[in-house]
């Protein structure tokens, strides 16, 4: 009994401190995502379209900043990048 409650109580402070890594993450990626709809506001208000290189990369943003949010609130155990793979669509 003893050594479940030890083994419960350390998967607890490794999940703390993944969720800490990963608020500290999406406070970064909010900061990205602000550089990036500047960016590609300005090269849409130069060539007429979005670039398409930023286009993929803010999908596979999306899709990380999907699996943060899953992880932090406990929706699932799978850890997001760096721990993780980066998302590919």
């Amino acid at each position: 009994m003893e050594e479940f409650e030890t083994n419960g109580r350390e998967k607890g402070v490794s999940r703390a401190l993944y969720t800490i890594l990963y608020l500290i993450i999406g406070r970064l990626i909010s900061m990205v995502l602000f550089v990036i709809a500047i960016t590609q506001f300005i090269y849409t208000w130069v060539s007429g379209e979005p670039n398409d290189k930023i286009l993929q990369f803010s999908e596979r943003l999306a899709e990380y900043t999907k699996q943060l949010v899953a992880y932090v609130s406990f929706n699932t155990d799978e850890k997001p990048w760096p721990v993780g793979d980066w998302p590919t669509i």
